[in-house]
């Protein structure tokens, strides 16, 4: 048996997408499902045939004695009576609860109660929940139980193959492939379940002037049994072929996004002189279509079926990739995509960590989509909707760059470009913003130049708001460093008035008192600055790193009141920003108190 604790560690992030008491609401609102005598079968989830027209991505049975389980939310999960491939004539049908993924659901959360076993020991409850990763068909299984339990492979291997058995302690996490798994608590088996691979997505590549219109058909593989005829064509091979070039571009073509495991397929197509060949893919549309290429989604309902087609791109870092789009839900408008990488060359060695990664991504996600998709503010970037499948975000385009945006609004030397007008529009319409979310118990929590749209025509936009929380949640050690006030070093404390600090750090940049603080990150920087905000309050490890942390951004806000004591008391938008950044956040300016300085008539100096 291995054991998991020698290759992971407990997450450090929080990862649960509902509070305690939602998820115990969901869970006992929810219908109990029982089984009845189906259940006794002994038939392999793997030989079930599942349809293949529903996004179906987990079959579950538990094998406790009352044969019930609290599966969570009703709206994704069902029973459901199977065939098998092979039918059985004493039983014909096999029910099991079928989870399916919808556009807002990173995971799925099941318990099973406790009960007494034969020798009248009690069997601990058990609760475990499933992340979805969207670049693979793998799940992450994260134990939320107060006790280990076994995991194993029960999926039949080739001979001669280990078995796979693993321990997964409390809030610890396991990758797992697609297959059927068995999980034991103190030695009793208590639930089966199959992984199942994702439901391919169609790339449409552009078409030439001379080309007419291709479509193929809805299709399926056989790895995963999502069709209800067997595929009995080569063994899968895990080659990947490339994607076609040169003139070969200029046909017309349908590519099939499929599992990486699935053989390579072609289509013959009516206009092209030779089949096209559909390539295998790491299993996430959304990062590997190129301009002007376009991306049919799928769904269990017509509401969740829409088109991508991609245009220009933005940005793209370790974590995310920004583009414009044409999106179908939103006819005759630009928008902007956002998605969240779960696969990063730091984490590529690392199972452990790139687990954690796929819970902390789609955590973001989830936060993000929550909080911004109710917002109604001319100066925040409206949201569209979302896409838990691919952790993609759309969004509303905004005709403006960020504030950070080398050669619009920073100038060489790394200044500032604009003059006093765009400064005063900048702090009007943000603090404006910020008014309207803190009056929904909100707190952004990352306020920096690289969040900032502004354009002359349309004023100052604020975007991304995948750190933010509610201010009576605990404080987030998410953000930029130069951006995170004194009260968080003093007494671990963010809120409101911290957001309005932030904006303060970034109204010196934009009147010209400093360069881009970012760039002091930089480790070619003169005067590098540097520190994890997660290390100001470590404790228990690592206390090297913490002590540095905290000096370092001492040192740093020793600069910010340096500049901020400089600012003129005779000019009104300096003595705002001066107000601003008092140390003590309860005699800091409000975000009311900003917007009442602009309705007052005093001269501007």
């Amino acid at each position: 048996m291995v054991d998991i604790r020698e290759y992971s560690e407990a997450s450090e992030e929080k990862t649960e997408p509902f509070s305690q008491s939602e998820i115990e609401t969901r869970l006992h609102n929810a219908r109990q499902g029982e089984f009845g005598d189906t259940t006794t079968s002994t038939v392999s989830l793997d030989n079930l045939v599942v349809p293949p027209d529903e996004d179906i991505r987990i079959l579950m049975r538990p094998l406790t004695r009352d044969r019930s389980v609290s599966p969570g939310n009703q709206e994704v999960c069902r029973w459901l009576a199977l065939h098998a491939e092979v039918a059985d004539k004493e039983q014909s049908q096999h029910k099991v609860l079928a989870v399916t993924q919808t556009p807002r659901d990173i995971s799925f959360s099941v318990r099973i109660p406790g009960e007494r076993t034969e020798d009248a020991l009690p069997r601990p409850p058990l609760w475990c929940e499933l992340y979805y990763d969207p670049a693979s068909d793998n799940q992450i299984l994260v134990n939320r139980s107060h006790v280990p339990f076994t995991l194993s492979k029960v999926s039949l291997q080739p001979a001669g193959s280990p078995g796979e058995e693993y321990d997964v302690n409390p809030n610890f996490s396991k990758a797992l492939a697609p297959g059927t798994w068995r999980i034991k608590v103190d030695g009793c088996e208590v639930l089966d379940f199959r992984i199942l691979e994702k439901r391919p997505a169609r790339l449409r590549a552009a078409l030439s002037e001379s080309s007419s219109t291709t479509t193929l058909s809805d299709m399926t593989t056989s790895a995963g049994k999502r069709s209800f005829v067997a595929d009995d064509e080569e063994p899968a091979t895990p080659e990947k072929k490339p994607r076609a070039t040169g003139d070969d571009k200029k046909e017309d073509g349908v590519i099939m996004f499929l599992p990486p495991k699935a053989n390579p397929l072609v289509f013959p197509l009516p206009t092209a002189e030779k089949g096209k060949e559909l390539a295998t893919s790491n299993g996430h549309p959304l990062l590997d279509m190129e301009a002007d290429e376009t991306v049919e989604i799928s769904g269990g309902c017509e509401l969740d079926q829409y088109t991508i087609t991609k245009r220009e791109p933005i940005a793209a870092s370790s974590l995310s990739s920004v583009f414009t789009a044409d999106y179908s839900k939103v006819p005759g408008n630009v928008i902007v995509v956002k998605v969240l990488k779960t696969r990063t060359n730091a984490t590529a060695a690392n199972e452990a960590a790139a687990a954690r990664n796929v819970i902390h991504q789609a955590d973001i996600w989830l936060r993000e989509l929550q909080y911004q998709e109710d917002l109604q503010h001319k100066s925040i970037v409206r949201l569209y909707g979302g896409d838990a499948r691919f952790l993609s975000l759309y969004m509303e385009h905004v005709d403006a760059r960020d504030l950070a945006a080398r050669g619009t609004w920073r100038m060489s030397g790394d200044m500032f470009s604009g003059d006093r007008d765009d400064a005063a529009r900048i702090l009007h319409d943000i603090a404006s913003a910020l008014h309207y979310i803190h009056g929904r118990g909100l707190v952004h929590n990352d306020i920096k130049p690289g969040n900032i749209l502004y354009s002359r025509e349309r004023g100052a936009v604020l975007c991304d708001l995948g750190l933010s929380t509610y201010a009576k949640n605990p404080p987030t050690t998410g953000g930029t460093p130069w951006y995170v006030p004194p009260e968080y070093i003093a007494v671990k404390q963010r809120g409101a008035p911290s957001d309005v600090w932030a904006l303060g750090v970034v109204m010196l940049y934009v009147l010209g008192k400093t360069p881009f603080p970012d760039l002091r990150g930089h480790k070619t920087h003169p005067k590098h600055l540097h520190w994890l905000i997660s290390k100001v309050h470590q404790q228990h490890r690592d206390r090297s790193g913490a002590a540095d942390a905290v000096s370092s951004m001492r040192r740093w806000l020793n600069e910010v009141n340096g500049m901020r004591n400089a600012l003129s008391p005779h000019d009104k938008l300096e003595r705002l920003v001066h107000d601003m950044l008092a140390p003590n956040p309860n005699t800091r300016m409000t975000t009311k108190e900003i917007l009442g300085r602009f309705s007052d008539p005093t001269p501007d100096r």
